[in-house]
């Protein structure tokens, strides 16, 4: 496995929940193309991304939200360079501008079924061009640019090009995961502890607003005894308050989303700082932390019914912690193993502020799971449908997934529009 090609592709900074940022970035790209002054805009998505996105705060905007938000700052000022850091350094001039454009009535959205949970397709008119994006799969991989009727661009998403590591991650076992991680270089490592260091940086963005649902300030304020679980769990919720409320941080994600990344990265970090951990013993728990992450996404797929902060990241944070005390790989697979099985019935309903109840939860978790199996306990055996082997418990994810979930985010949709309508009157 190409360790430098599978963390670059899968570990890299991200400003704002990245479902917007995907439109955002669509936007951007499509917007270089366009050769005058775009008057209207049409977003197409899948319903995965609507349901991620339709909720969560975007940076640089004081608070405002939503998908629309993202696809017209994209279009009018977006930095397709940047990725998903495309809305980085808005001026306060381009997000007016686009609260008018959509004002007007000059974006509208549609949600398209059967298209890949990641898949949205942007749609810029001007007066004489018409210039679409679609980005597909990933969140950053731009699928085709078509202008004026004419593809221009076409990259499709294929294991053959080195973008899809569905297949090499489904045919390796944990220990395999376990050396990946035990192998990494000195460039992939100073890449982990980049990652460490931006993620636990949000500590000094705390105070600032906005806050989300208050849950990282609220935790520390009561952790009057200063244990190791309770302040991972409010470090992790402060990060995530300050993400989804649209806070204006970068943070470094995991398996294409940023709260995967403070999962990953948050209980591995905060553990080490209390271990004393070396750099080198840091880097390697966190590159098993992304490489377990995506090896539960691997058989999940990229934006799931099911909360991957809590399945994916949190599986993966648990066995990292479980490298730092010193464990076996046996015993952080079953760390992963444990974690998964607390936590699997949790449901994604979206990227919203409450996503920090969920986090810091999955963060807690990973080190309840990582302590149960240093000690030889958690899931040992078979419970339920919980499997003690990672592969096996990897082929039933994607069944519980597929079978048991197949129509859970239309349905979640209906009620999420249901209760806006409520609420608007």
């Amino acid at each position: 496995m190409n360790l430098h090609a599978f963390f670059r592709s899968e570990v890299k900074p991200t400003l704002g929940c990245t479902e917007p940022g995907a439109v955002a970035y669509a936007a951007a790209v499509a917007a270089r193309h366009l050769p005058d002054a775009v008057l209207r805009i049409r977003l197409s998505m899948s319903v995965a991304i609507y349901k991620n996105g339709r909720s969560v705060g975007i940076p640089g905007t004081s608070g405002l939200r939503g998908l629309t938000l993202a696809c017209v700052l994209g279009a009018l000022g977006g930095d397709p360079d940047k990725g998903l850091m495309a809305l980085e350094g808005l001026a306060p001039e381009t997000v007016a501008r686009a609260q008018a454009f959509i004002e007007e009535g000059r974006i509208t959205e549609e949600v398209v079924q059967d298209k890949p949970s990641m898949w949205a397709t942007v749609t810029l008119v001007s007066e004489a061009h018409t210039v679409s994006c679609t980005v597909a799969h990933k969140h950053d991989h731009v699928e085709r640019i078509v202008a004026d009727g004419q593809t221009v661009f076409e990259q499709p998403f294929t294991a053959q090009a080195g973008d899809d590591w569905t297949e090499e991650l489904m045919s390796l076992r944990f220990q395999d995961l376990w050396d990946l991680a035990m192998s990494i270089d000195d460039a992939i490592g100073a890449q982990m502890l980049e990652g460490a260091r931006m993620n636990m940086a949000i500590l000094d963005h705390a105070d600032s607003a906005p806050s989300g649902l208050g849950i990282g300030k609220t935790l520390a304020k009561y952790n009057t005894d200063g244990s190791l679980q309770d302040r991972i769990k409010a470090i992790a919720g402060a990060a995530s308050d300050l993400r989804m409320s649209g806070g204006d941080v970068a943070v470094m994600s995991s398996a294409g989303s940023g709260n995967h990344g403070i999962v990953a990265v948050i209980p591995v970090a905060v553990t080490a700082q209390a271990l004393g951990a070396d750099e080198r013993s840091l880097a390697e728990a966190l590159a098993l932390s992304h490489l377990v992450c995506g090896y539960i996404k691997a058989y999940t797929g990229r934006l799931t019914p099911t909360c991957g902060c809590a399945v994916a990241a949190g599986a993966g944070a648990a066995s990292g912690i479980v490298r730092l005390y010193g464990g076996t790989p046996r015993q952080a697979e079953h760390a992963a193993i444990t974690l998964v099985g607390t936590l699997l019935g949790m449901i994604c309903d979206g990227a919203k502020e409450s996503c920090g109840l969920k986090v810091s939860s999955a963060a807690s978790e990973a080190w309840v799971a990582a302590m149960l199996a240093l000690e030889d306990k958690g899931i040992q055996s078979p419970q339920g449908i919980i499997s003690p082997d990672i592969h096996e418990l990897g082929l039933t994810l994607r069944e519980f997934n597929e079978k048991i979930f197949s129509a859970a985010d239309s349905v979640m949709i209906g009620l999420m529009t249901r209760q806006a309508r409520m609420s608007a009157s």
